[in-house]
């Protein structure tokens, strides 16, 4: 949950996740609903990440529950659909890094190689 998430990495910082809202005047009273499982706005959830000096891959599954919430906008804009989420989801967090690399090895592959592969 984006919630626990958030007070975690707020601990190894040596602060507060109320402390973080007021410094980024985000509201404090969303705190109970995002206990209760609720999920900020992406563009909270990269202001705050930006302030700790964490990436919102930090903030494990913040992604998938957003997804759950707004599945549709997150599609159109990000263009991640249900499978995706699934996939993304059911990934063990020993394996993540391991994951993640082979995706940005495949994002920035050559064209000219790539096309070579499929023939």
């Amino acid at each position: 949950m984006f919630y626990e998430n958030l007070k975690r990495i707020c601990d190894e910082k040596g602060t507060t996740v109320t402390a973080v809202l007021k410094a980024l005047n985000l509201s404090t009273g969303s705190t109970g609903k995002w206990k209760a499982g609720s999920v900020p706005s992406l563009e909270a959830v990269e202001k705050i990440a930006a302030y700790l000096g964490v990436s919102i891959d930090d903030f494990s599954d913040v992604m998938i529950d957003y997804y759950k919430t707004h599945g549709k906008k997150l599609e159109s804009v990000y263009g991640i659909d249900e499978e995706w989420a699934g996939i993304i989801s059911s990934i063990p967090v020993e394996r993540q890094e391991l994951c993640k690399d082979f995706l940005r090895t495949h994002m920035s592959a050559p064209d000219k190689f790539l096309e070579k592969k499929r023939g």
